[in-house]
C-alpha cells in the first residue's frame, strides 16, 4: 500500500504551481474561500455558538445540533485568524473576528463545560442537551477530544487577548483530559477503542492542549506556566514512535492480539501532526536533541502513506492482519483508502515546517508532492462551497461522515494560516 519511492520519483512534482508561492496560494485560500464560507454559514448570531452541520460539499445545513468538538476548533481558529489580521498576514475584520470568537467561548463556559472540567459532547441550537435520533436526551457521555478542543479554542483567545479570565477553566479542563489519558481508557467517541488499549490520537491531543495552555499563561503578562506537564506530555505521544520512524496508532496490550488490524494499523496524518507538535514544543521546551529522529520521521511516514496509483496519502496504512473487533476497527478496514483533507493539510505543514525552519531537503520534496495533490483534489470549486473534505481514492467526491456529522474548518484553516505565519516569520529572521 504505502509507497517506497522518494519524493523526486512522483509524477506529481514539479515547480511550486509556477510562480505561486505556497504562503500566498494559502492566504488566497483562507480569504477568497474557507473565511468566507464559514463567517457566512458558521455563525449563530442569534443563539450563540456556531453551525458546522452541512453535507460535505458545503450546499446543505443538515441539523442546528452544535458538537462541542467543533464548537471549541472555531473559538480557535477565529481568534487565529484575528491574530493574523492584525499583523497584516490576513485581509479580514480582526475586531470582528474576536467578537465572534469571544461570543462562542461564551457559549461554552455557559452550556458546555462542567464544574468539574469535563464537557458536553454535543448541544442543541440554544446550548441545551440534543435530542437523540429517538427524540429523548442522550445520556450523558463526553470525550476528550471534545473537552481539548474547548481548552484550546479558549487558549488560542487568551493569546489573542492577553486576558487572565478564563486560565482557569483552561487548566482544569486540560487537567482532567490528562489525567484521563494518564489513567488509561479515557473516553474517546465517537470511536472509543477496546478497554485496555491505549492510542496515540489521545496522547496527541494532550500534548496539543497542553502546547496551547502553555502559550496562553505565557501570552498574559507576568504570566508563568509549569512546563514539566508540557515536557511529559510531548514524551508519552513520542513513546509511540517505532525504529523505523513510524507510529504505533494503538498499543493492544494483549501479546495475542498483536497480528490484529488494530494493532498493526498506523495513520501517517496524525503521526505528521503530532511531528510539529512535538517539534514546536521541543523549540518551546529547549529540547530539540531528537529533532534529527523526528525530521527523519517526517519522510518515511509520507513513504508509508502515498499512493502510487492515484495519488495522495492513504488514511490508513498496514491494515492487514486478523479482526479485533468494535467500531474503531470497523473504520479502518472499511475507509483506509480514503483521502481525508485533514490528512493532507497537516501533512503539508509537517513538511513545509521540516523543510523551512529545519533544512530537511527531502521534506522539501514532499511538501510539494502534499502540496500539489492537496490543491488539485479538496478544493470544491464547481462541485461545492468551500473544500470537499472526503475523497475516494481516485480522489471524487464522497459524501459521508468521517467521524462526527459535521463539515469542521479547523484542520484546513489550521494549516493553511501556519503555512502563512511560518513564511512570515523567516521572512523576519533573515531580516534582522
Amino acid at each position: 500500500m504505502g509507497s517506497e519511492m522518494g519524493p523526486e520519483m512522483g509524477p506529481e512534482m514539479g515547480p511550486e504551481r509556477g510562480a505561486e508561492r505556497p504562503e500566498r496560494v494559502a492566504r488566497e485560500q483562507l480569504e477568497d474561500v474557507i473565511l468566507p464560507f464559514w463567517l457566512e454559514h458558521g455563525i449563530d448570531t442569534e443563539h450563540g455558538g456556531f453551525y458546522t452541520c452541512f453535507d460535505n460539499r458545503g450546499r446543505r445545513r443538515l441539523s442546528t445540533d452544535k458538537f462541542t468538538w467543533s464548537q471549541g476548533r472555531f473559538v480557535w481558529l477565529l481568534a487565529r485568524a484575528a491574530r493574523l489580521a492584525e499583523r497584516g498576514l490576513l485581509t479580514a475584520d480582526a475586531a470582528a473576528l474576536v467578537r465572534h470568537a469571544e461570543r462562542g467561548a461564551s457559549f461554552l463556559l455557559d452550556h458546555a463545560v462542567r464544574p468539574d472540567g469535563s464537557c458536553a459532547y454535543v448541544l442543541d441550537e440554544r446550548g441545551g442537551p440534543a435530542p437523540g435520533e429517538d427524540g429523548a436526551p442522550p445520556p450523558a457521555r463526553r470525550s476528550v477530544y471534545a473537552d481539548a478542543f474547548v481548552a484550546m479554542g479558549l487558549s488560542e483567545l487568551t493569546v489573542h487577548t492577553g486576558s487572565p479570565e478564563h486560565l482557569p477553566v483552561i487548566d482544569r479542563i486540560v487537567r482532567r483530559v490528562a489525567d484521563d489519558v494518564a489513567a488509561g481508557d479515557p473516553p474517546t467517541p465517537p470511536y472509543p477503542l477496546p478497554p485496555g488499549c491505549s492510542g496515540f490520537g489521545a496522547r496527541m491531543i494532550v500534548l496539543n492542549a497542553r502546547l496551547d495552555q502553555a502559550r496562553a499563561h505565557l501570552a498574559v503578562p507576568g504570566g508563568e506556566f509549569g512546563l514539566g506537564e508540557l515536557r511529559a506530555a510531548r514524551r508519552a505521544m513520542l513513546a509511540h514512535r517505532e525504529d523505523g520512524g513510524l507510529f504505533t496508532e494503538t498499543f493492544v496490550p494483549d501479546p495475542g492480539s498483536r497480528d490484529t488490524i488494530l494493532a498493526r494499523h498506523r495513520t501517517p496524518g496524525h503521526a505528521l501532526e503530532g511531528i510539529w507538535m512535538a517539534l514546536e514544543a521541543g523549540d518551546l521546551l529547549g529540547e530539540t536533541d531528537d529533532h534529527a529522529g523526528l525530521l527523519a520521521s517526517v519522510s518515511a511516514l509520507c513513504r508509508s502513506g502515498w499512493d502510487d496509483e492515484h495519488g495522495g496519502l492513504f488514511r490508513y496504512v498496514d491494515v492487514s492482519g486478523r479482526p479485533y473487533g468494535g467500531p474503531y476497527e470497523d473504520l479502518v478496514r472499511r475507509t483506509w483508502s480514503t483521502k481525508l483533507w485533514w490528512v493532507h493539510t497537516e501533512a503539508a505543514y509537517a513538511t513545509r515546517l521540516a523543510a523551512e525552519r529545519y533544512g530537511d531537503r527531502e521534506a522539501a520534496g514532499w511538501f510539494e508532492r502534499v502540496w500539489d495533490y492537496t490543491l488539485r483534489t479538496f478544493p470544491g470549486g464547481a462541485e461545492g462551497e468551500e473544500w470537499i473534505q472526503i475523497r475516494d481514492r481516485t480522489g471524487a467526491p464522497l459524501d459521508e461522515v468521517v467521524a462526527l456529522p459535521v463539515k469542521d474548518p479547523y484542520h484546513i484553516a489550521r494549516n493553511l494560516m501556519q503555512i502563512v505565519e511560518l513564511h512570515a516569520s523567516g521572512a523576519q529572521g533573515e531580516q534582522s
